[in-house]
């Protein structure tokens, strides 16, 4: 879940001007950031396959990581040539306030200084992926749209990720910019104004608007909804949102407001719309874990626990020769026809 913050653009403007201070150019990390850090001798750039080493996480929600001595900016190479660029500029960010003393200073004194540091570095890694005047250009007065998001799509360099979080802090009301695959999880988000976006990995295929755009057949187009809503991982939904999405190649770009949607001439907030489930739990038959029920499969019809599994995914039931009681497959051993329960 990206968190917003009022104080970011500030911090990003210094983060900036530090960058430049150290002899650093601006342009040439929007034009190559690998071209323009690779060649640097007071900090090294370190491509992994795909998990980031140990010693270099740092909780980001991006798929790298800055390892402090010495000073190294780590990327997977299992991300898109886009994605990467986002990611190495998103660690840079780490590594630009972490060695400058008044910029470490006020992640600090910050109410929550590991949200904040974090999206600064986004807000840092967008900045230069998608500089204001091509911004600008493209986004109307009102704020903006799927459309918007498609349009830097594809006059840039810049990930999705990095659109996410361009367009999130221009949206003019409460909302989010959302990144979905093709299986309805969210790959990226991004938040403003006090609604919360949804966290990445989550399942978003109960969202009218979500729904719409995997239903779909043939031509692939823009699709509008007023009733999107956000779902969360404990079991309740954000207020019914107005929302537009569109493809973006294999993955989904998701525009969604309270109020005031550019694309629509009125749009009131619909206050009071939020569902809760709080009261409903279930257990998963494959992972054992009780759960908030949040999602019903639509092809099963049962619920959907938090890493995915439904009675889609659920193996094959088993009968116990000893108790003759048919239970879940994980609950006998390899090739055993007597239960866990009963073997012990």
């Amino acid at each position: 879940m990206r968190a917003s913050f009022d104080d970011t653009p500030a911090q990003v403007a210094a983060m900036l001007t530090a960058w430049e201070a150290l002899g650093g150019s601006l342009e040439d990390l929007t034009l190559d950031s690998f071209a323009a850090l690779e060649q640097r001798s007071d900090l090294t750039v370190l491509r992994v396959p795909e998990f980031v080493p140990a010693d270099s996480q740092l909780g980001c929600s991006v798929a790298g990581g800055y390892r402090w001595e010495p000073p190294t900016l780590v990327v997977t190479e299992s991300m898109s040539r886009r994605r990467q660029q986002f990611t190495l500029l998103h660690e840079l960010g780490h590594h630009i306030q972490k060695t400058n003393i008044d910029l470490g200073t006020k992640v600090v004194e910050h109410r929550e200084p590991e949200a904040f540091e974090d999206a600064c570095c986004d807000a840092f890694a967008a900045q230069l992926l998608l500089p204001d005047v091509l911004v600008n250009s493209l986004i109307s007065d009102r704020g903006p749209t799927v459309t918007t998001a498609l349009e830097l799509f594809e006059s840039s360099n810049a990930s999705r990720a990095a659109i996410c979080v361009r367009l999130a802090n221009r949206l003019q009301s409460p909302g989010a910019v959302v990144v979905v695959d093709e299986g309805g999880t969210v790959t990226f988000a991004a938040g403003r104004g006090g609604l919360y976006p949804p966290a990445r990995g989550s399942n978003q295929t109960e969202n009218p608007l979500v729904r719409a755009a995997l239903d779909a057949e043939g031509e692939r187009r823009t699709f509008a909804r007023d009733d999107a809503q956000i779902w969360y991982r404990d079991g309740h939904t954000s207020e019914r949102l107005y929302g537009q999405a569109a493809w973006a190649g294999d993955l989904l770009f998701l525009v969604m407001v309270e109020y005031s949607a550019p694309w629509l001439a009125m749009s009131p907030p619909r206050d009071g719309t939020a569902q809760y489930t709080t009261d409903r739990w279930d257990q998963c038959e494959h992972c054992s874990k009780s759960f908030v029920i949040g999602f019903i499969c639509r092809k099963c019809g049962q619920p959907r626990c938090p890493s995915g599994h439904c009675g889609c995914t659920s193996k094959t039931q088993k009968t116990c020769l000893e108790c003759f009681l048919q239970k879940h497959s994980n609950q006998f051993a390899p090739d055993s026809t007597t239960c866990l329960e009963c073997a012990s």
